[in-house]
C-alpha cells in the first residue's frame, strides 16, 4: 500500500534521526567525560637535589640578604637530631632598654625590648616558648623579633607570632529585626597563655628552631607589632619529639571496638580561637545545618590564614575507637588545604599533621581522615573524659615551593636593576650586546631559575588536582617560556628585560602570581563528626529535591520580602538610609538592636540607599529618611545650600563630638559657619616605597618635593620613576590630585567672601607650577594604569598611595612582605624651615534632614555611631565576620589609634591624618576642580605656563560663581550681597574646637 510505505518511510526517517541525535549525545557526552576525567594530568621527574641546593644559594648569595628559615635548616648537613639540644631551662625577663620589669615579668610598648639569659650545656638547636599576656586595650596579634647572642641568622626570626586568644561572648545567637543571626562578640582571653615561637607566615608545622652556643646565651626580643605585651618566662627546651606512626599508635588499643556513638561537632561551636580571621559564615544552601531559606543563620566558619587554630571540647559517652569525618568546603582553585589536628595539645600521630583536604570548588564534601593506602585513622576516646580538639591551618607543605617562588621573584628583580646599571634606562635594541662581560653569572641565573622552577613543579604536582597541568602552575609554563628564550641569548638579555620583569607578562610576573595564590586560604568547615563508621553521617551534598524546592521558596520571598526596604509604617521608628554594600547594613543593624536601642531605648531602621546622587531629589519631594550614612563628602554641601539639612553645630555638645575627629575632616562639611555632617571614615595619603630598591640603591625615602626632584635622575638612570597619584584615571583630576602643592604653599581656592576664586593669586600659581614641573621639567609618568602592579614589579618603587592602595598592597602583594614601608607623605620646605605636608583627602559623612521630627534621636544615634567604642567594635567585628579585605578605616581617632594596623605603619597613618584637610566647598566649586583639571593637562600636553593657563579659567570660574550665588539667592542683579555668605577654612574649625576645650 502506498500511504503505507510513506509511513514507512517517514518512520524510517525519524528513527534515523533519533539514532544520529543519541550517537551525538553519547560523542558529546564521551567527549566531556574525558575532558573532566583527570587524563590530562601530568607529572615531573624529582630535580637533582645538589643542583636545587647550588640554584638556592647562588641566587640567595647575589642578593646578600637574610637566610629564610628553610634555607637555613638546610645547612645542617645529615641527621639534625644530632644537633638537638638537651633538658629545658627556664630564664626570666632583664629590663633593656625602656622596657618595664617587675617581679618574674615584663611589660613592653611597641619599640621596645627585652633580655632573657639561657645556659644550656651544649651547642645545639632548640625550640622556645614564652608566657605572655595584653595588658593594653589592643585588639591587634603581638609579634617580636628575636635576636640572639646579638644575631638573627635567618629571616623569620624578625617577625615571631603572639596571637591573641579569642572566645564568643555568648553562644546563644541574638537575631537582629530582620531574623537574621548576629555573630556574637570577640572576648579577648586575658590571662597568660604559653606559646612556641612560630613565624608569622607558619612556615613549619613544628615550632621553630634556634641555634644556641654552649654556655650562657642572650636572647633579646623586641615587640614589633603593638603595645602592652607583657612577658614572662622563657623557656628553652629540646625539640619536640615527631609523632609516633599510626601503626604504632594502633597497635596500643588492640581490642578495643569501634563506638557506635555518633558525635556531631558544629564547626561554630569553638570554645576559642587564636586569630579573628576565623570568620562566621551563614552558608545559603540545605547541604549545611542550620539553614532557614528565609533567614541568615550562623552555620560554618571560614580558615583565611595559615597558623589559624579553632579549638573544640567533647566528652564521649562511650568508649572505643572513632574516625573523624570532615564536612567541609575547599574552594582553593585545584589544590589542597592543609589542617593539623590536636587532641588534648598534642598530634596522637603523624598522619594527623598537615593532612591535605582535597579542592571541592563549590560543592560540599565529605573526607573521613585516612591514611596514603586509604584505610580509615581511629583514634581512641574513654567514655566521660573531656577532649580538646584543635584544627589548625598549615602552611609547611607549600612553603618550600613558596620560598623558591619568592626567591626567583626577589632576584628577578635585583637582576634586572643590574642590568640597568650597565646599559641606562634605555637600551638600544640596534646595539651589539655583550652583557656576559659585565654580569658573568647571566646565564648561571637564568639556569637556576629553571632549576627553581622544576623544583616548584616537582613540590607541588602531588596536591594539584592534575599536576603540573593545574591551574595553580599554569604560571610556571610561562616562566620557562620567557627564562628559554633568553638563555638563546644571554649575551643579549639587555633586550629582554620586559620578560624579566614587565608588568603584563613576564617572569616576575608569573612568580608573583604564583606566590600570592598558594598561600591563600580557601577552607570552610561545617561540622566534624566522630563516628565508628563513616556510614552513619549524612550527605555531603542535600538532594536535588530538597535544594529544588529552597530555590522555590527563595524566589517566592524575593517577592514578598521586605529586608532592607526604605519604607516603614513606624513613626517612632528612626530611619537610617546607607550608602554601602549589603555587609555593612546587616552589621550596622545588628549591632544597633543589640546595642543601641536596649541603651537608648531608640528603635531603627537601616535601610541600603537607593542612589545618594537622588537625594537631592528625595529631599525636593519631601520623600527623606532622618539620617544618611556613607555620603561622599562633596554631598552635604550640595544638599546643606539647598536647606536641606540639619546644622548639627546647633547641638550644645556638638563642638565636644567634633573633638573626636581631625579638623581637616570638617571642612567640607562646613556651610556658612554651620556644619552639616560628622566625619565617618577617613581616607589617607602616604608615601610608600621599596625597602629593597632603596637600599640596593643607596636612598633615603623622600621627605620633601625638593628630595623627590634630587632621586629622580638615580632613579630614571635604571628605568624607574616616583608615582604622583594624579597620574592615575583618565584625563579628569579631581581636587584630591590638584590642590596639595596649593595648599602647601599657603594658597587657596576662593577669596574670604565667595565671590571669586583664588588661584589666580601668588601662592596659588605657585603651587600649581610647581605640580607641573614634576612633569614637565622631571619627567614623571603621566599616566599609569596600575600603580599596584607597577610597584610590585619594581617599575615604580616609590610613589603616593591612599588608603585602599594600601589595604591592596597588605592584602595582595604578600610576596613583597618585608619589602616595603610607608613614609610621611613629601611637602614643601616653607621660608622658616618647617615643612608643610597638606594632602586633600576625606572619608565619607553622616548627615541629618532638617524635615526629620526626630532630630534629637537622630543626634543620639550619629553621638553612638561615631565614639570610640562602636567604632571599634564595628572595625573588629566586620574584619572578624567577613575577613581582612573589609577594612574600616574609623574617623574617630582614638578609635584610629586602636584598629588593627601594623605599629610601625599606623604610627606613619596616624601622624599624616593631621594633614588631613578637604577643600571648602563653594558656589560653583565643579567648575574650579574642573578648571584645574584642564589647566594641569593642558601644561603637561602644550606647555602652556602656569599663570597664562590660570588667568584663562579665571574669567569663567568666577562668572560661574556669580551665577550660582544669584540663584541661590546670596546676591541682586547686580552681584551684591543680599545675605551674608563667607568661606571658613582649616583654621575657622581648628578655633571652635579650640574654644571648646577652653570652655
Amino acid at each position: 500500500d502506498k500511504n503505507v510505505s510513506i509511513d514507512l518511510v517517514v518512520k524510517g526517517d525519524y528513527m534515523k534521526k533519533r539514532i544520529m541525535g543519541l550517537v551525538i549525545i553519547v560523542a558529546i557526552v564521551g567527549v566531556l567525560a574525558l575532558a573532566f576525567s583527570g587524563n590530562n594530568a601530568e607529572y615531573v621527574e624529582k630535580p637533582d637535589e645538589a643542583a636545587v641546593v647550588k640554584a638556592t644559594k647562588l641566587l640567595a648569595d647575589s642578593l646578600n640578604g637574610s637566610l629564610m628559615y628553610s634555607d637555613w635548616i638546610k645547612e645542617y648537613d645529615g641527621d639534625i637530631t644530632k644537633y638537638y639540644g638537651e633538658g629545658e631551662y627556664t630564664s626570666y625577663p632583664e629590663k633593656t632598654g625602656e622596657c618595664s620589669v617587675s617581679g618574674k615579668n615584663a611589660t613592653l610598648e611597641y619599640g621596645q625590648k627585652v633580655t632573657y639569659k639561657v645556659n644550656v650545656p651544649k651547642a645545639g638547636l632548640y625550640i622556645m616558648r614564652l608566657n605572655y599576656k595584653p595588658v593594653s586595650n589592643t585588639m591587634s596579634d603581638f609579634a617580636v623579633s628575636v635576636t640572639i647572642n646579638g644575631a638573627a641568622p635567618y629571616h623569620e626570626m624578625k617577625i615571631v607570632a603572639l596571637p591573641l586568644l579569642w572566645s564568643d561572648e555568648t553562644k546563644d545567637y541574638i537575631t537582629d529585626s530582620y531574623g537574621d543571626e548576629i555573630a556574637p562578640k570577640q572576648i579577648r582571653y586575658d590571662d597568660f597563655q604559653n606559646r612556641y615561637f612560630y613565624s608569622g607566615t607558619y612556615v613549619t608545622d613544628e615550632p621553630m628552631l634556634f641555634e644556641l652556643k654552649k654556655g650562657e646565651n642572650k636572647i633579646v626580643l623586641e615587640s614589633v607589632a603593638a603595645s602592652g605585651l607583657m612577658t614572662g618566662e622563657l623557656l628553652v627546651s629540646e625539640p619536640l619529639a615527631e609523632p609516633e606512626s599510626y601503626k604504632e599508635y594502633i597497635s596500643k588499643y588492640q581490642g578495643v571496638e569501634k563506638s557506635d556513638e555518633v558525635i556531631n561537632v558544629d564547626a561554630t561551636a569553638y570554645t576559642y580561637k587564636n586569630s579573628t580571621q576565623a570568620i562566621y559564615m551563614s552558608k545559603d544552601t540545605p547541604s549545611v545545618e542550620p539553614y532557614n531559606v528565609k533567614n541568615k543563620l550562623l552555620n560554618s566558619i571560614k580558615f583565611t590564614e595559615p597558623g589559624t587554630e579553632l579549638y573544640y571540647s567533647i566528652t564521649p559517652e562511650k568508649t572505643g575507637l572513632y574516625a573523624l569525618t570532615f564536612h567541609y568546603l575547599n574552594e582553593k582553585e585545584e589544590y589542597d588545604a592543609f589542617e593539623s589536628i590536636y587532641i588534648n595539645g598534642e598530634i596522637p600521630f603523624k598522619e594527623f599533621k598537615s593532612y591535605a583536604f582535597k579542592p571541592t570548588g563549590s560543592t560540599w564534601a565529605n573526607e573521613t581522615l585516612k591514611d596514603s593506602e586509604g584505610e580509615i585513622l581511629y583514634v581512641y576516646l574513654e567514655a566521660g573524659k573531656e577532649y580538646e580538639i584543635c584544627l589548625k591551618s598549615e602552611n609547611e607543605a607549600v612553603t618550600e615551593a613558596w620560598r623558591c617562588a619568592r626567591l626567583i621573584s626577589e632576584h628577578v628583580a635585583w637582576f634586572s636593576l643590574e642590568i640597568s646599571k650597565v646599559t641606562g634606562a634605555d637600551k638600544d635594541k640596534y646595539r651589539t650586546w655583550n652583557m656576559t662581560k659585565f654580569i658573568p653569572e647571566i646565564p648561571d641565573y637564568l639556569e637556576a631559575y629553571v632549576t627553581l622552577i622544576q623544583h616548584i613543579r616537582y613540590l607541588s604536582q602531588d596536591n594539584a588536582t592534575y599536576g603540573i597541568n593545574s591551574a595553580l602552575l599554569s604560571d610556571m609554563d610561562k616562566a620557562l617560556m620567557f627564562i628559554e628564550q633568553m638563555q638563546k641569548y644571554p649575551e643579549e638579555i639587555a633586550l629582554y628585560t620586559e620578560k624579566l620583569t614587565g608588568r603584563d607578562n613576564s617572569v616576575l610576573v608569573a612568580m608573583s602570581n604564583f606566590t600570592s595564590q598558594i598561600l591563600t586560604g580557601k577552607f570552610t568547615l561545617d561540622t566534624v563528626y566522630l563516628t565508628g563508621d563513616e556510614g552513619q553521617i549524612k550527605k555531603a551534598e542535600a538532594g536535588f529535591f530538597k535544594k529544588f524546592g529552597a530555590r522555590v521558596k527563595k524566589l517566592a520571598l524575593s517577592f514578598t520580602d521586605n529586608k532592607y526596604s526604605t519604607k516603614t509604617d513606624d513613626e517612632e521608628v528612626l530611619t537610617v538610609w546607607v550608602n554601602r554594600a549589603v555587609t555593612h547594613v546587616d552589621l550596622l543593624q545588628k549591632m544597633i538592636d543589640s546595642e543601641f536601642t536596649p541603651k537608648k531605648g531608640i528603635k531603627v531602621k537601616v535601610s541600603i540607599m537607593p542612589d545618594a546622587n537622588k537625594l537631592t531629589l528625595a529631599a525636593a519631594a519631601d520623600k527623606t529618611p532622618d539620617v544618611a550614612l556613607g555620603l561622599s563628602s562633596h554631598m552635604p554641601f550640595e544638599l546643606a545650600c539647598r536647606d536641606a539639612l540639619y546644622d548639627l553645630s546647633s547641638f550644645d555638645d556638638f563642638w565636644e563630638v567634633a573633638d573626636r575627629f581631625t579638623p581637616g575632616a570638617f571642612v567640607s562639611y562646613v556651610f556658612n559657619e554651620g556644619v552639616y555632617a560628622l566625619p565617618e571614615t577617613l581616607n589617607f595619603y602616604t608615601l610608600v616605597y621599596r625597602k629593597d630598591i632603596y637600599e640596593s640603591l643607596s636612598l633615603t625615602p623622600p621627605d620633601t618635593w625638593d628630595d623627590v626632584v634630587n632621586q629622580l635622575p638615580e632613579l630614571q638612570r635604571f628605568g624607574m620613576n616616583f608615582y604622583h597619584n594624579i597620574s592615575a584615571g583618565v584625563g579628569y583630576k579631581w581636587f584630591y590630585q590638584t590642590v596639595p602643592l596649593i595648599f602647601q604653599n599657603d594658597g587657596k581656592l576662593y577669596a574670604e567672601d565667595g565671590l571669586s576664586t583664588a588661584i589666580d593669586r601668588p601662592e596659588a600659581v605657585k603651587g600649581v607650577s610647581a605640580l607641573g614641573n614634576l612633569f614637565m621639567a622631571y619627567s614623571l609618568d603621566k599616566q599609569v594604569n596600575s600603580f599596584f602592579n607597577s610597584f610590585r614589579y619594581s617599575i615604580l618603587p616609590v610613589g603616593i598611595i591612599d588608603s585602599s592602595e594600601y589595604i591592596l598592597l597588605k592584602n595582595g602583594a604578600p610576596e613583597l612582605e618585608g619589602q616595603w614601608a610607608l613614609a610621611p607623605y613629601p611637602g614643601t620646605v616653607k621660608e622658616d624651615g618647617s615643612v608643610s605636608r597638606w594632602y586633600v583627602a576625606n572619608g565619607t559623612g553622616a548627615i541629618v534632614f532638617k524635615e526629620t521630627k526626630k532630630a534629637n534621636e537622630a543626634w543620639e544615634f550619629l553621638k553612638w555611631w561615631t565614639e570610640k567604642e562602636t567604632q571599634v567594635d564595628y572595625t573588629y567585628t566586620l574584619r572578624s565576620t567577613y575577613g581582612k579585605e573589609f577594612f574600616w578605616i574609623p574617623s574617630n581617632l582614638e578609635a584610629l589609634n586602636e584598629a588593627p594596623i601594623d605599629r610601625e605603619d599606623k604610627d606613619v597613618i596616624m601622624d599624616s591624618i593631621k594633614w588631613l584637610r578637604d577643600v571648602p566647598r563653594s558656589m560653583g566649586q565643579y567648575l574650579v576642580e574642573r578648571s584645574l583639571s584642564d589647566i594641569w593637562n593642558k601644561m603637561i600636553n602644550e606647555g602652556v605656563s602656569a599663570q597664562v593657563v590660570i588667568d584663562e579659567q579665571t574669567i569663567p570660574i568666577n562668572r560661574e560663581i556669580k551665577k550660582k550665588m544669584k540663584e541661590l539667592g546670596y546676591t541682586d542683579e547686580d552681584g551684591n550681597l543680599i545675605k551674608p555668605y563667607v568661606i571658613r577654612d582649616i583654621d575657622w574649625v581648628e578655633e571652635q574646637i579650640e574654644a571648646h576645650r577652653k570652655q
